[in-house]
């Protein structure tokens, strides 16, 4: 009889092995936007999750998970009165954002806007934006279409054109709010990304690989 494989203890932030978490270098990013994740239960427990990785570097988010059978939706961060929410997914009515988009750069007076991200599977976040509490009542934004592929390589998107949730909300930090605003998120995806392909022995996206 086999013995069972040993498995190296990971970071529960950034879900590195613990001799080599990255944590100590996080950076703690303000943007104008406030981001709101939603992270299907599923991903609770997933080292390679990205969202709550975005969440640890923005000191302003909130994080709530859906799908807990014994756990319903925390809709507090999603039913402030004075902000005015949209969510991220390419639902058959959303609109794409535009640099320096209006929505969120130039709310109305008193009131400020915040961007829901959905994080987890393509079929878990589709699922999400039309089922889940209040997410369901938001209108949706999309990143303009074209960009760059995703670098991420650590996990096997559904399609040709997905992002990782840091991905994305990096390049919504840009077009927002410019390239400088999201500069140390930027520094800490690319560390992040080349140590999580260098511990399963693969070259990093855009390093000679494909992936």
């Amino acid at each position: 009889m086999g013995t069972r494989s040993f498995r190296r203890p990971r970071c529960r932030d950034c879900g590195l092995w613990l001799e080599r978490c990255l944590c100590a270098a996080r950076p703690s990013v303000v943007l104008p936007t406030r981001f709101v994740f939603v992270v299907h239960n599923r991903e609770r427990r997933k080292p390679t999750n990205t969202g709550r990785v975005a969440h640890g570097l923005l000191r302003d988010s909130a994080l709530v998970y859906y799908g807990a059978r014994d756990e319903p939706l925390d809709t507090r961060p999603l039913d402030e009165p004075d902000v005015d929410y949209a969510v991220l997914f390419p639902r058959e009515d959303a609109r794409a954002l535009e640099p320096g988009d209006a929505l969120f750069t130039r709310p109305t007076p008193g009131r400020r806007a915040a961007l829901v991200v959905l994080d987890g599977t393509w079929h878990q976040c589709s699922r999400m934006a039309r089922r889940a509490e209040r997410v369901r009542t938001f209108p949706c934004v999309q990143l303009p279409p074209g960009g760059p592929p995703s670098r991420w390589g650590v996990r096997q998107a559904h399609e040709p054109g997905l992002l990782c949730t840091l991905e994305a909300v990096i390049r919504v930090g840009a077009l927002l709010h410019g390239a400088d605003a999201v500069a140390p998120l930027e520094d800490f995806f690319e560390r992040l990304r080349v140590a999580m392909m260098d511990m399963k022995g693969k070259p990093p996206v855009g390093a000679g690989s494909q992936g």
